[in-house]
């Protein structure tokens, strides 16, 4: 179990987490919230918020190394299976994102169905550029690029 807390780390006296699922429910765009976790404690405040959480995600999909879109199709089908539906959508809002603004999630959605996207992904243009974090400076003084790391 990889479990490290972040996403119920405080930020502005709520759990980060929680700042997600109040933005998704402003919104009023989702029939359904439902949060992906292999952790007792983020499942219960993510209910106290308003999220469902009806499943308790497996131990190969929460490790540091399970993949993104393994998680979020496998949420996907169990949520299709849960609630008996066939669902068209999915909007994935990351609990580390928490600085978007409501509007944002509207109008992202908006476009992607004006525009019958298979898929929308945001982003916001680097300050810096983004090799600055592929470098490490070793013991030695060399600097080496640590794009693949041992695992």
């Amino acid at each position: 179990m990889a479990y490290s807390n972040k996403n119920i780390k405080k930020l502005l006296d709520k759990p980060l987490i929680a700042h997600t699922i109040e933005q998704a429910l402003q919104s009023k765009l989702f029939e359904h919230i439902v949060v992906s976790t292999d952790s007792d404690e983020i499942a219960k405040i993510s209910k106290e918020y308003g999220a469902e959480v009806f499943f308790k995600r497996e131990e190969e999909l929460s490790s540091d190394i399970s993949g993104k879109l393994d998680v979020i199709k496998d949420a996907f089908i169990r949520s299709e299976e849960y609630y008996n539906k066939k669902f068209d959508v999915l909007v994935d809002l990351d609990a580390t994102a928490p600085l978007r603004e409501v509007y944002d999630i509207i109008n992202a959605v908006k476009q992607f169905k004006e525009e019958n996207n298979s898929n929308l992904i945001t982003a916001v243009p680097s300050r810096k550029s983004p090799y600055f974090n592929l470098i490490e400076v070793t013991k030695d003084d060399r600097v080496v690029l640590s794009i693949i790391r041992a695992i």
